[in-house]
């Protein structure tokens, strides 16, 4: 599992490769799982609709992440959020 740090500021991205966005799931949408540490909890966030990052906040807190998308990224799909 990768770690993403956002706490040193509000919304911080780690590009993730470009071929996500190529390849959606049965839904349709594209998402990545995110454990934010804060709270403890895991949740989906989805694809923005310009196609450039994947953006969403903790349930419980409200916490911004926002981890880009681009070419030389990572094909991780599962984060965590400090």
């Amino acid at each position: 599992m990768s770690s993403l740090d956002l706490s040193s500021e509000p919304v911080l991205g780690s590009p993730v490769s470009s071929s996500d966005i190529e390849n959606p799931n049965k839904t349709g949408r594209r998402f990545i799982g995110v454990k934010f540490n804060c709270c403890g909890i895991y949740v989906r966030i989805y694809i923005n609709r310009d196609g450039t990052a994947y953006e969403g906040r903790c349930p419980k807190c409200f916490k911004p992440v926002k981890i880009k998308i681009g070419t030389g990224g990572t094909n991780h799909r599962f984060f965590e959020a400090n």
